[in-house]
């Protein structure tokens, strides 16, 4: 009853009185039973992942960016923004362009400042081997 798997109830009313039926996402985290204090958040893992979410949308990164066809969709039903709505052509859906993806020469920008920035020893890995400027794009 209510996500729980023995079938049995906490307490009485559980689920009924309260809205705390639902099981946090942090615990499908393979670490996340045996961390001794759960309330602390793994900062860098967040950092990592919000930065690589923002660089792989700006950046216009197939397959890896959050605009995709399921966020117009969103757009079109909570958000007055006209301009970011699919636009349906007879049997194709066309997604127009967002004042947030950055232009082609812009990318390439980018990723030449990438290749040209030095950190001092220990500090970040060598980001030079990671970028490509022919096809404007990061390894992995």
């Amino acid at each position: 009853m209510f996500g729980l798997k023995s079938g049995k109830q906490k307490f009485p009313d559980f689920g009924l009185t309260h809205n705390w039926v639902k099981r946090s996402i942090f615990w499908e985290l393979p670490y996340w039973k045996t961390n001794l204090l759960r309330h602390n958040l793994d900062i860098t893992h967040i950092e990592k992942n919000v930065f690589e979410n923002i660089f792989n949308t700006v950046m216009d990164v197939k397959g890896k960016t959050k605009d995709n066809i399921k966020a117009r969709l969103d757009v079109a039903l909570f958000c007055n923004c006209k301009n970011m709505e699919l636009v349906c052509d007879g049997s194709r859906v066309a997604k127009p362009r967002t004042s947030f993806v950055l232009e082609k020469n812009s990318q390439l920008l980018v990723y030449k400042w990438l290749k040209s920035l030095r950190f001092p020893d220990g500090h970040a890995s060598n980001i030079l081997r990671l970028v490509n400027t022919e096809e404007c794009r990061l390894y992995e």
